[in-house]
């Protein structure tokens, strides 16, 4: 729930510049899970709600969060970099690390994915390309989908046809709500939840 008290601590790491990021919960956390913003020319930053919820309920079940800004604009191609920065970043202080991505944010995170060893991925209303990026589904990490049936930016029937293609292991939650999730209050809490029960299956006990 937003508001709670969850530690916060304010943190920068190098990319392809310094880039700023927000860490929520325990640094020293059995996994962590880095969460890439929506599109920056968009007002796309660290402090999108969705995500900042998300990484509030995170922290509050002992998961590390970290929101982070991308670097200047590169059609994409930088973002994958400064996510990659992100992770590396992270897995200096956690054990292990997953990603979610929001809209381009999982177009994003998806290219991330296939490059790099993650536990966990989770595409929010991903978007199939744009610009210099196509979305990737073919990673072996488990997956999964939330995305809104009345969505009008990242079209239901492409999630559809992803999600088809996307490789074993994966999941899906179809939700009544467009591309923003904040036509009804209790929406981001149902996602967050349903998060929380896939990341709390990678945790180590």
């Amino acid at each position: 729930m937003m508001g709670s008290d969850v530690p916060m601590e304010e943190v920068t790491f190098e990319g392809r510049e310094a880039l700023n990021g927000t860490l929520y919960g325990n640094a020293k956390a059995d996994l962590g899970v880095v969460l890439c913003p929506p599109h920056p020319l968009y007002g796309g930053n660290r402090h999108d709600i969705r995500l900042s919820l998300i990484s509030e309920d995170l922290a509050m079940k002992g998961i590390s969060a970290l929101c982070f800004d991308y670097g200047s604009y590169s059609s994409g191609i930088g973002e994958v970099k400064d996510a990659l920065s992100a992770l590396s970043f992270l897995r200096k202080r956690v054990k292990s690390v997953g990603i979610i991505g929001y809209s381009f944010g999982a177009l994003v995170a998806s290219n991330v994915a296939s490059k790099d060893d993650v536990v966990g991925f989770v595409f929010l209303s991903t978007l199939r390309r744009l610009d210099r990026l196509e979305v990737k589904v073919d990673f072996d990490a488990p997956k999964l989908f939330v995305h809104g049936i009345y969505d009008d930016i990242a079209p239901y029937s492409d999630f559809k046809e992803l999600y088809a293609r996307a490789r074993e292991m994966k999941e899906k939650m179809t939700i009544d709500t467009d591309h923003f999730y904040l036509d009804n209050p209790r929406v981001l809490d149902v996602i967050s939840r349903r998060i929380l029960a896939f990341f709390g299956k990678f945790l180590i006990r």
